[in-house]
């Protein structure tokens, strides 16, 4: 039985399809979180500059975001999309020769591009094929089944480098990629929708310039709150992704303890996505996003509190919960606030927010741990999520 046939509550086919192409992708990209920051470490030889390393990734993401417009005019999404599925298999192989700084950064920063265009595509596929009133369930959908690949692949991944060392786990992980650009190849979409093998809406787009669109997208109150929001939510994530694996390290675990933490931080996203979105299309978004950056920031302030491993553990789960009220909101106020038309040109622009989120976010945490002890780093993260916390509070339903 094919995976897009299977019994799922999704609103179109398409949306399926989408769904379990995320799931398989965001599997084998899971794969690396509980160990890459420590890879990173072993290369570089500094815990604190691990996240410098990270924030550095961040720019060749902005970069990768603000050239977007171009590729999205020059090529159909699919072929996007298929391409970045090829390359990323083959660089993210690759890790199993790194052997040196330079050699590290080639070829992440290189990954880095891949792996936005391809977010950036399934994304925007997922909005094509969904109805205005049904935006906030389609996108509940489509996370959740994101959050699944990225629910089982951090223990995978732990448990295989537990036993087995890295190299399995970037193997794994790239023929992820692979598989999952062979699952797409094989389901026709551009047999039954002939557009998408177009440039999308290339003949109605006039080209723009980077500052042009810069200054169509501020233009709106609302565009500019969804962009902080999305920065802040990213800040948590990139955080988050820094510090798990590192925190663990220093505790005296190994990566299996990393991968299951990790695994268990998606739990929350599984549960409270759906109807978060179910939410929003109802009764309108502010209020999730008002609660989620406070509850992150209260159980990362637990944490600091905390006197028991175990307990740090615990608090850490608890703090996606509020991350699964906002994350699958941030798309759902970029498209409310722009039109159609308006979408591939200023998307690049509002993805940006990612690297973003993902350059100041490590940057804390190196900066917090060259001034102040691992632990403090919790407390920096729960006053910033607060005033985001306070800022959502301009949002408009």
């Amino acid at each position: 039985m094919k995976l897009q046939n299977l019994r799922t509550p999704h609103v179109s086919k398409e949306g399926r399809i989408f769904s379990w192409a995320a799931l398989i992708h965001c599997f084998g990209t899971s794969l690396l979180l509980p160990i890459f920051p420590n890879f990173v470490e072993s290369i570089i030889n500094s815990e604190s500059y691990v996240g410098y390393f990270y924030s550095a990734m961040a720019i060749a993401m902005a970069i990768a975001g603000l050239s977007s417009s171009f590729f999205f005019r020059k090529f159909s999404r699919m072929a996007v999309l298929y391409f970045a599925f090829m390359a990323g298999a083959l660089l993210t192989m690759t890790f199993v020769f790194v052997n040196g700084t330079y050699f590290l950064f080639s070829v992440e920063f290189l990954r880095v591009f891949v792996i936005l265009y391809i977010l950036m595509a399934l994304a925007l596929m997922v909005r094509d094929f969904a109805k205005a009133n049904n935006l906030g369930k389609t996108e509940g959908f489509y996370y959740l089944f994101s959050n699944i690949g990225w629910a089982i692949g951090p223990i995978t991944g732990g448990v295989i480098a537990r036993y087995a060392g890295n190299e399995p786990v970037f193997i794994l992980s790239g023929l992820c990629m692979a598989i999952t650009l062979l699952y797409l190849s094989h389901q026709h979409l551009v047999k039954r929708h002939p557009s998408l093998a177009q440039p999308h809406l290339e003949s109605k787009v006039k080209k723009v310039d980077d500052f042009n669109r810069f200054k169509k997208y501020v233009g709106s109150r609302n565009r500019i709150i969804a962009y902080f929001v999305s920065v802040a939510l990213i800040l948590w994530m990139s955080f988050k992704t820094v510090v798990v694996p590192l925190f663990v390290a220093d505790s005296g675990y190994g990566s299996d303890t990393t991968g299951l933490i990790i695994s268990l931080c998606i739990l929350p996203y599984i549960l409270f996505e759906m109807p978060i979105g179910q939410y929003a299309d109802k009764k309108g978004l502010r209020l999730p996003v008002i609660s989620g950056f406070f509850i992150i920031a209260f159980f990362a302030l637990a944490v600091w509190f905390s006197p028991v491993f175990y307990l740090d553990a615990l608090f850490l789960i608890l703090a996606n919960v509020g991350a699964a009220f906002i994350e699958p909101l941030r798309d759902v106020y970029f498209f409310k606030n722009v039109e159609k038309e308006n979408e591939d040109t200023l998307y690049g622009v509002f993805i940006t927010s990612e690297p973003v989120g993902r350059f100041f976010g490590p940057a804390i945490v190196s900066t917090s741990l060259i001034f102040l002890p691992f632990d403090s780093v919790f407390v920096v993260a729960a006053i910033i999520l607060a005033i985001a916390g306070i800022f959502s509070f301009l949002i408009k339903d």
